[in-house]
């Protein structure tokens, strides 16, 4: 394990807000949630700070690589919501549906769908279930 080490930070009270109920969500101290936070987003962190320091030194370049940068992502924006409108369109004028993306993409009819942790997980079989009235009720065997 790598050493941790401890520091006093200032911030406002929204914020600390907004991590003591991450840290409660978490089962964890504020202190461990805070630091694990800043742990995960140090590479984002890092990439900003050279960009900074890179701008102390050429403003000018900087500056019109960000614009590049904006013009790119409002380009993908642009695309995106494209791509999205004529799948509605095709939607509704019940043409052929959009390919299938996301999690139920990765998997097909024949295998269970994968977890968020990658492991196959076998669908359960419907049972019948007497209810008190005595009216069967068909639910997984997970008692939903």
């Amino acid at each position: 394990m790598t050493e941790r080490i401890r520091t006093t930070i200032s911030l406002t009270p929204e914020a600390l807000e907004i991590f003591k109920r991450m840290a409660d969500a978490g089962n964890m101290s504020v202190s461990r949630c805070m630091g694990d936070w800043l742990t995960d987003t140090a590479e984002a962190a890092e990439m900003i700070t050279l960009k900074m320091e890179e701008a102390k030194r050429a403003p000018l370049r900087v500056m019109s690589e960000m614009r590049a940068l904006v013009a790119g992502l409002a380009d993908s924006v642009d695309e995106a919501s494209d791509q999205v409108r004529e799948a509605r369109r095709q939607g509704r004028e019940g043409g052929a549906a959009a390919p299938p993306s996301g999690p139920a993409a990765a998997s097909s009819g024949a295998e269970p769908p994968s977890s968020n942790t990658g492991v196959l997980v076998p669908q359960l079989p419907t049972v019948k279930r007497r209810t008190f009235a005595g009216n069967a009720k068909k639910s997984s065997r997970s008692g939903s």
